[in-house]
C-alpha cells in the first residue's frame, strides 16, 4: 500500500513542511505538489493521504478547495490527514485546527473529514516578497504584533509538532482503518 503527502504552496515553506513530514514518516511515503493529486485518486493501492497548504490573506488556494470537494468520497474512505501552514499559528492558540475559522471553513466547504488535522506556524521572508505582498504582509504583520520591518527572514515553525505529527498520522495501522462513511460525524476527527 502507498502513502501519499501532497503539498500546495504559495513561497515554498508548506513543501518545506511536507518534506519533513515524510523524513520523520513510519513507512514508505511520496511527496508530491498537489497538482499531481488527480492522477492519484481513485487509485486502490493508496491507503493514506495527507494535504497541506498554505494560507495567504485568510484564505487557502481556491483550486485546492475545489479539487478536493471534488474527490472528498474517496478522502473520507481513507485514511486521510491536513495540515495548514500560517503565520498566524506563530501566536499560542493560533494553532489549533479546532479553533481556526480557516480550517473550519475549508472542512465545511469542501466536506472532508480527515483523521488528523493540525496548523504550523510558516516563514515571514520578507526579501523573498513582491513589493505589494510585503506592504500587505507588514501591514498585517504590524496590526497582529509581529515583525514589520520589511526585511527580516523568521522562521516560525514549531519543527517537533510536525514531526510529532508525521509520527501520529504515519503510525495509525491501516488495517484497523475503518471508513469514515460508517462512522459517526463528528466522532471520527481528530485534532493533532
Amino acid at each position: 500500500m502507498k502513502s501519499l503527502i501532497f503539498y500546495a504552496t504559495t513561497d515554498g515553506h508548506t513543501k518545506k513542511v511536507a518534506e519533513a513530514i515524510a523524513r520523520d514518516w513510519v513507512g514508505e511515503v511520496e511527496v508530491h505538489p498537489f497538482e499531481a493529486f488527480e492522477s492519484f485518486v481513485g487509485a486502490t493501492d493508496v491507503d493514506t493521504v495527507v494535504i497541506g497548504a498554505s494560507i495567504r490573506y485568510g484564505h487557502f488556494n481556491r483550486s485546492v478547495q475545489q479539487v478536493i470537494s471534488q474527490y472528498t468520497d474517496w478522502l473520507n474512505d481513507i485514511q486521510s490527514a491536513f495540515f495548514c501552514v500560517n503565520l498566524t499559528a506563530r501566536k499560542p492558540g493560533k494553532d489549533d485546527p479546532a479553533n481556526s475559522p480557516y480550517v473550519q471553513k475549508f472542512l465545511r466547504a469542501t466536506g472532508w473529514m480527515p483523521d488528523q488535522l493540525a496548523i504550523f506556524a510558516g516563514r515571514l521572508a520578507y526579501p523573498q516578497y513582491r513589493f505589494v505582498d510585503k506592504q500587505m504582509i507588514r501591514f498585517i504583520m504590524k496590526i497582529t504584533g509581529g515583525c514589520a520591518d520589511g526585511k527580516s527572514t523568521i522562521e516560525y515553525t514549531n519543527w517537533g509538532e510536525v514531526k510529532r505529527f508525521s509520527k501520529t498520522i504515519s503510525g495509525l495501522n491501516p488495517s484497523h482503518y475503518r471508513p469514515k462513511s460508517v462512522m459517526t460525524q463528528g466522532a471520527d476527527l481528530q485534532v493533532s
